[in-house]
């Protein structure tokens, strides 16, 4: 494995330890999410898809919250501290829901409460476990070694993301069976993470400053001092809009796909692993595309292809849904091209749109686009798509190709400000 390593990613021998342990870690946290996630769309239905829209603006509320929290916690504790202290809460969050899942009858009310605790919890779960790993990686690798290995990185999210809807596709077991797998695999990525930062400090040019960054606490940035930057720059509104329409493009299909699973399958262990199917297909297409395809269409294409081109496919894409539902392989298709194209094109070219900023603008900003912002645009486009439903599901599903056109629109000229700003 070392020569293949080094010879094909150009990985140097003192890195292959750290490459490997640094995949693992994020293996085994996507597919701790890769496995909740199913069963948080299963659980989410209980207390009926109507109520879906609540569950939106009840995970902004608690987003907003864990975010103020997390922040003021980053100012009293050490980093390495601050990451045991994220990660154990999670576990421990996941532990008592394993508990009151077996201790609970279902089909009860205090069940459906449950299952709407666990819907907003795996929202924001996602979040701040995901987020946190990657911030990490950041502070272990150099510029160039991040260069170089952030890609195959990555590949073990998609893997990490495969493993775990593969579980729930495969196994026909209970529910809290899968909430623990999925607490063994949290339990094991914290293991790995101390590990992961030995490593780093034997192989850094300077281990002593190195661990100094984790005997620092992280800073007392406020999460919403963004919106203030934000405001005066042209450039960060159209920002601002691009993920407002993109999380309603997103809440659009999702909705969809809620409607057309609860109507096909009838039982929560079938939606369960309809959910996992889905999610397992959008997986090894976005690992392909990741590694075989995503840098070919930056080098011969632009940003304004990775920002545009899937607004306006999807734009397509709900005018088929509205003439073909509630057919199940139309939907498939649109799930499909909506997130492999947002892993593959649209998430790269959104992060090279920081690039302009400087570096405190760049924390600030991103900071609110990805918890404010980002969840206020789910809350809100679940309004909205609640309201234009009462016209039936066509009227719905035409509204979202609208949102889509924008979107791709919006990515064009992001796009273009992008290549000047670049310039100037």
């Amino acid at each position: 494995m070392q020569p293949i390593l080094q010879r094909i990613f150009s990985v140097k021998k003192e890195e292959i330890r750290l490459l490997l342990l640094s995949t693992g870690f994020i293996f085994l946290l996507f597919a701790s999410y890769a496995i909740l996630r199913p069963l948080r769309d299963t659980l989410g239905l209980e207390g009926g898809d109507t109520e879906l829209k609540w569950l939106f603006l009840a995970t902004f509320v608690v987003m907003c919250i864990a975010s103020l929290a997390s922040m003021w916690l980053s100012t009293k504790l050490k980093r390495k501290n601050y990451l045991n202290a994220i990660y154990l809460f999670f576990v421990s969050n996941l532990i008592a829901l394993y508990v009151a899942m077996q201790s609970i009858a279902p089909h009860t009310e205090a069940f459906i409460w449950l299952c709407r605790v666990f819907y907003v919890w795996v929202s924001v779960f996602n979040l701040f476990v995901i987020s946190s790993a990657w911030s990490l990686l950041t502070d272990v690798f150099e510029r160039d070694s991040s260069r170089r290995l952030f890609g195959i990185i990555s590949a073990g999210a998609s893997f990490g993301s495969i493993a775990g809807s593969s579980l729930v596709s495969i196994f026909t077991i209970s529910t809290t069976s899968f909430i623990f797998a999925s607490i063994v695999f949290l339990c094991l990525a914290l293991w790995i993470k101390w590990l992961l930062i030995r490593e780093a400090s034997t192989i850094a040019k300077n281990s002593n400053a190195f661990l100094a960054r984790f005997q620092k606490t992280i800073g007392s940035s406020n999460p919403f001092a963004g919106f203030w930057l934000i405001l005066r720059s042209k450039y960060l509104l159209a920002l601002l809009a691009f993920i407002l329409l993109l999380t309603s493009v997103n809440t659009f299909l999702y909705m969809e796909q809620m409607r057309i699973v609860k109507e096909l399958f009838p039982t929560r262990e079938a939606r369960a692993q309809a959910f996992a199917n889905i999610n397992l297909i959008i997986q090894t297409l976005s690992f392909v595309f990741q590694i075989f395809l995503t840098a070919k269409i930056v080098e011969y294409f632009g940003i304004k292809w990775l920002l545009s081109l899937l607004g306006f496919v999807m734009g397509v894409g709900f005018i088929v849904l509205s003439y073909t539902h509630p057919l199940f392989l139309p939907l498939v298709i649109a799930m499909c091209f909506r997130s492999v194209g947002e892993y593959a094109l649209v998430k790269p070219g959104r992060e090279m749109l920081f690039v302009p900023l400087d570096s405190d603008a760049k924390y600030k900003v991103k900071n609110f686009l990805d918890t404010a912002v980002y969840r206020g645009g789910d809350a809100l486009s679940a309004q909205i798509e609640s309201a234009v439903l009462k016209f039936g599901v066509g009227a719905a599903l035409l509204v979202g190709a609208a949102l889509s056109f924008l979107w791709g629109f919006v990515g064009l000229y992001l796009a273009k400000s992008y290549e000047k700003t670049k310039k100037a």
